[in-house]
């Protein structure tokens, strides 16, 4: 690669840099952070974790603070061993999630690799990283705090880049490439993204399987397919200190087999209705070219509005933006619960993407437009057939749920098919009458579908009618469907406004009366300058906040301190008063939880929750209590003390074993958890021939308290039973119990949900529960070897690629001369053979 290539390269990079920093100017110059819910919430279910991390020097991989108890891998956590991070957080320029502007850069950053590795020109590589980085559905993500989501889709294009240049036989390059970006891919820790990504993949290895048939190419085929799966071995093992742990939790998780037998049609998997409850509505799709045909989303500001007009009369000036931003959730009209933002692919990026599927040659495009349609079936979710088949039949399919996050991955593919459809206009060798038809093609079709988005009438939404009432406005809906139609005709002119300009900038290139580069970078700024207005309609100053004050814990309430006052080592609380006990996480910022926030809640606990804490939960207080829940906190923030809190741990009188899941779950209806134990015949081999001689002298108490590591201490003149607060999770994943610093019998679980061990006679005796999963710790010198192996390989597939002398603009932009240039080039060039001839 000569100098003055590495210069473009780098001004292109700059770009993309300055690009970034300054559309998150606040986040990027200033030192302020979006407010981010889902963040906020994070933090809660962090805070325990936090806590520990600061006095042990490493992350706790247990946490007692959310859910009564729960394994930390999906919480917060570090892959260990992973010598590929240093690498990750350089492509992150050092920030971490708060770094919103950072993780965009890394986006375009990725996205201009792939777009060099499909050999586009550096304009195309711009076009197309702007296409994917500053979108209405990143932005969606960063304002909502979908941090982990946000890093993984980033860094996608990279994953993308490598398998383009295993196809292209730089065998070194593309291996090390795609090992790399698909292990920091699995740092980024989502594994969905990834899932989506792999697919995607498999379906560029389908085309390039038909091609190869077709050119008995097999052997390099073949070769490419070996490699990359030898790549995803290794990038999968360079993750397995997380990997690995989490894989064995997902089995107990919401996403695992259930016991109980009326969920056992789920598969081990999430259940039909939790996975598809937000699907893209197919008609929804228009958004991708119209942004607000569906009334846009919840983040937006209505103050153009009939409804806003009526909302906001006589409220003072400076509240009116507030009120606008209060009613802009109910203008959306669509097929799910509510949206942050409507997801907007561009017009002018719908424009060359269908430019693209007409007249880019080969399997490029079409592994590019199957998936990025695939990607967009996907998101339908339950409105579209094939994903029913996906859930029976694809593997781990099932484990994943908010279907429409596919929409992402579609995006990145729509932006690399519109950039190589902007580049294969230009190229020479591709007929000019088919450039034309292209032309007509994904102006006409795109045109159609924006009027048809603009003129084809706005829906009722799902709440109007509850609204109506609430407002008192019994002709809200007719209001509403006014305004929802006046903002789909206004946008739908604006996408039109935009796709006729990009039309007029190639006409006049095709014609020859525009230069290529010319044509090029004013449909790159008019393509930005569309992204970033319906960016700009979510994203403004009000979503920022200074770190210090964003990032600090929320305030914290009179209940809390007077809660606080119990000076127990360890004990729970159930606060209603911030939400259900699924949707809070902001009480474990403070308390022990029996509530928080996570799609990886361990499936006995949740259905635990689904018995007892919805419904008739003061006749369930019982149960509340075996997990030692001390207080409740109901919705109007008053604090009651349960008077059945067992305490950490205790003995009982007496035990039955029951056969089903369901009897077990069952018996906690009619038990005394502190006087009887019920355990299920599966987990009861340690009881087969124990009858209880009770003590009831004998005593059992918390004497220290860890999240990974509980002591007790306990005297007893006979064997006990033992029953403890603790949620149970199976030993064999990591809880060894210890006697007298002694290994001891493993616990088993009863009462459905918690702790059970025999115990011993004896006096002063101390127990520990210790969390130290294996998984964890071998992961850790896996991750070690594997991502050391992965370095070693990007290093050498750089080196050689650097060492062959490597040009990383193939593409040209061509210009067209123009017929009427053509015939005078060709009159003057005669003219001047002529005049030659008569001189000799």
């Amino acid at each position: 690669m000569n100098f003055s290539q590495m210069r473009v390269h780098l001004i292109s990079i700059g770009v993309l840099l300055a690009v970034a920093a300054i559309f998150f100017a606040p986040n990027a110059f200033s030192g302020k952070v979006l407010v981010q819910s889902d963040n906020t919430k994070a933090r809660g279910m962090q805070a325990e974790m936090r806590k520990y991390m600061e006095q042990d020097d490493h992350i706790p991989l247990w946490t007692n603070s959310a859910f009564a108890g729960m394994p930390t891998y999906q919480i917060l956590s570090v892959v260990e061993g992973n010598v590929l991070r240093p690498i990750y957080k350089t492509i992150f320029l050092g920030q971490n999630y708060t770094g919103a502007w950072a993780q965009v850069f890394a986006a375009m950053f990725c996205m201009y690799l792939l777009i060099m590795a499909f050999g586009g020109n550096w304009v195309i590589g711009l076009f197309s990283a702007l296409a994917f980085g500053i979108t209405s559905y990143n932005i969606d993500l960063l304002t909502a705090g979908h941090s982990t989501k946000m890093s993984a889709l980033a860094l996608a294009p990279g994953v993308l880049a490598g398998v383009v240049y295993l196809f292209k036989k730089k065998w070194l390059l593309g291996g090390g490439m795609f090992t790399a970006f698909l292990s920091m891919q699995l740092i980024a820790n989502h594994v969905q993204i990834t899932y989506y990504t792999l697919l995607m993949i498999g379906i560029y290895f389908l085309v390039k399987l038909v091609y190869a048939l077709m050119e008995k190419d097999l052997v390099d085929y073949a070769k490419a397919a070996g490699i990359l799966a030898v790549a995803v071995g290794l990038a999968m093992v360079s993750n397995a200190s997380r990997l690995w742990p989490t894989w064995e939790f997902s089995k107990e998780t919401i996403r695992g087999k259930s016991e109980l037998a009326a969920k056992a049609d789920q598969g081990g998997g999430l259940s039909k209705d939790y996975l598809f409850g937000w699907s893209y509505g197919i008609g929804e799709s228009l958004t991708l070219l119209v942004p607000r045909a569906y009334g846009g989303g919840a983040g937006e500001t209505r103050m153009d509005t009939k409804f806003f007009e009526l909302v906001s009369q006589g409220a003072p000036p400076a509240e009116k933006k507030s009120i606008g931003r209060q009613v802009a959730g109910s203008f959306y009209w669509g097929e799910q619960t509510f949206v942050g933002t409507a997801i907007y692919f561009g017009a002018i990026v719908c424009f060359m993407f269908l430019l693209g599927a007409w007249i880019v040659p080969g399997p490029t495009k079409w592994w590019l437009l199957l998936s990025a349609l695939f990607a967009l079936t996907l998101a339908w979710g339950k409105h579209f057939f094939l994903n029913d088949l996906l859930y029976s039949y694809m593997p781990l399919f099932n484990k994943f749920r908010a279907v429409s996050m596919a929409l992402g991955v579609s995006q990145l593919f729509v932006a690399v098919l519109a950039g190589l459809g902007l580049q294969a206009f230009f190229n020479q060798e591709i007929d000019k009458d088919q450039k034309k038809k292209g032309l007509y093609f994904a102006a006409g079709l795109t045109g159609v579908l924006a009027l048809m988005a603009g003129f084809s009438g706005a829906g009722s939404g799902a709440n109007d009618a509850a609204l109506a009432a609430q407002l008192q406005m019994p002709n809200l809906g007719d209001i509403l469907m006014n305004d929802r139609a006046s903002m789909a005709r206004s946008d739908a002119f604006r996408s039109l406004g935009f796709i006729a300009a990009a039309f007029v900038m190639l006409w006049f290139a095709l014609k020859g009366s525009l230069k290529a580069r010319t044509a090029v970078l004013v449909i790159l700024a008019l393509a930005f300058v569309d992204h970033a207005g319906v960016c700009l309609r979510t994203l403004s100053p009000d979503n920022y906040g200074d770190a210090s004050r964003v990032l600090a814990a929320p305030p914290e309430k009179p209940f809390d301190a007077q809660i606080k006052q119990d000076k127990d080592l360890h004990y729970r609380v159930l606060d209603l008063s911030r939400g259900g006990p699924t949707g809070n996480a902001i009480t474990s910022y403070y308390h022990e939880s029996m509530s928080g926030y996570s799609a990886a809640k361990l499936q006995l606990y949740q259905e635990v929750i689904d018995t007892f804490f919805y419904s008739n939960l003061g006749e369930n207080l019982d149960v509340l209590g075996m997990f030692n829940c001390k207080y409740i906190v109901n919705q109007q923030e008053n604090v009651m003390q349960n008077p059945t809190a067992y305490g950490n741990a205790w003995f009982v009188q007496s035990f039955r074993t029951v056969g089903t899941a369901e009897a077990e779950i069952g018996a906690l209806h009619t038990i005394n958890p502190g006087v009887e134990m019920v355990v299920q015949d599966s987990y009861a081999n340690q009881l087969q021939g124990f009858k209880i001689n009770y003590d009831s002298t004998a005593q059992i108490r918390l004497t220290k308290y860890h999240p990974e590591k509980m002591e007790y201490e306990y005297s007893a003149a006979s064997e006990q039973l033992a029953a403890f607060s603790e949620v149970y999770y199976p030993p064999s994943k990591g809880w060894k119990c210890y006697l007298n610093g002694e290994p001891a019998p493993d616990f088993f679980k009863c009462d459905y949900a918690i702790r059970g061990m025999r115990l011993p006679a004896g006096q002063n005796m101390k127990l520990e529960m210790r969390f130290e999963p294996e998984s964890f710790q071998k992961g850790k010198t896996l991750s070690m070897i594997a991502s050391l192996l992965a370095l070693l390989l990007l290093i050498g597939g750089l080196y050689f690629w650097f060492k062959s002398g490597p040009s990383l603009e193939t593409g040209e932009l061509e210009n067209f001369a123009g017929e009427e240039k053509k015939a005078a080039a060709t009159e003057k060039t005669a003219k001047t053979k002529t005049k030659g001839s008569k001189k000799r």
